[in-house]
Formats: structure tokens, sequence, C-alpha cells
């Protein structure tokens, strides 16, 4: 990981053709010592995205540009766009699924990911209710 503060982060948000990952972060921090092995396995993963770190003791001001309000705070960019943020202990599979989805027009479009509609098992419903009709007809005739 690169490490970016507010001296060099201009140069870097201009610099960037394509998206990149921001990981704010305290030295005093228990979970974001935990999240540094995922962080270099997300890397390893995608070459392609850099990924910056940012020490919210040492460039307090580039936090609170980001909104940064608890960390460990993992932030998806775009030239000088937000995409997408994480905040506390995030898995590698949810940091993942964001850079896989990253050019998804319903994310581009409405900032989330699109929810797999729930399909309704109406087999099941009508088991159920076979199975209480021949319970309420033995009731009845019993």
């Amino acid at each position: 990981m690169k490490k970016l503060n507010t001296e060099n982060f201009e140069e870097v948000a201009n610099g960037e053709a394509g998206p990149f990952i921001i990981k704010f972060s305290s030295e005093t921090c228990g979970p974001c010592k935990t999240m540094i092995p995922v962080m270099d396995a997300l890397e390893k993963k995608n070459p392609g995205v850099p990924i910056y770190e940012v020490d919210c003791g040492s460039s307090p001001e580039l936090a609170g540009h980001f909104g940064v309000q608890g960390v460990p705070n993992i932030t998806y960019c775009e030239k000088r766009e937000v995409l997408y943020q994480f905040t506390g202990l995030t898995s590698l599979a949810d940091l993942q699924y964001v850079i896989d989805n990253l050019n998804d027009p319903y994310f581009r479009e409405y900032g989330e990911f699109q929810k797999a509609e729930k399909k309704t098992d109406w087999k099941f419903y009508g088991i159920m209710g076979l199975v209480l009709t021949l319970f309420v007809f033995l009731f009845i005739f019993t």
C-alpha cells in the first residue's frame, strides 16, 4: 500500500486514470491492524487497482475531507468522486465484490448494488394449503 497524505493527495487524485482505494486507519486502532492482511490479499488479487493508506492521526484534514468518522474506513474512489465506503471490519469477499461490480450500470446510476429479487415458492404454499385444508376437513367430519 502506498502512503497518502495532504501533500500528495492532489497529485494522486489527478494522476489516477481508473478507480483506486483509500484505506483510512490509525496506528492505535486494533481493527485497523486486523485489516492489514485483508488489504494485502485484496492488493494481490487486484494489481490494477491502486490502494493507498492514510493515517488519520497525521492527516486529519484528509479524513475530514472524505467524511471519515470511524476507522478502519475503506473508500473506493474514481477521479475525485467517492463511489463506495465501508466503515469497520470488512471481509475480503465484500471488498472484492465492490471491485468486481464497479462498472455495473445499476451501481453507477443509483450508488448501490441491485438486490436480487426474491422469488416466491408457490409450490410450498400450495402444499401447505392442501395440508391445512385436509386437517380442517378431518377436524370437521370426525
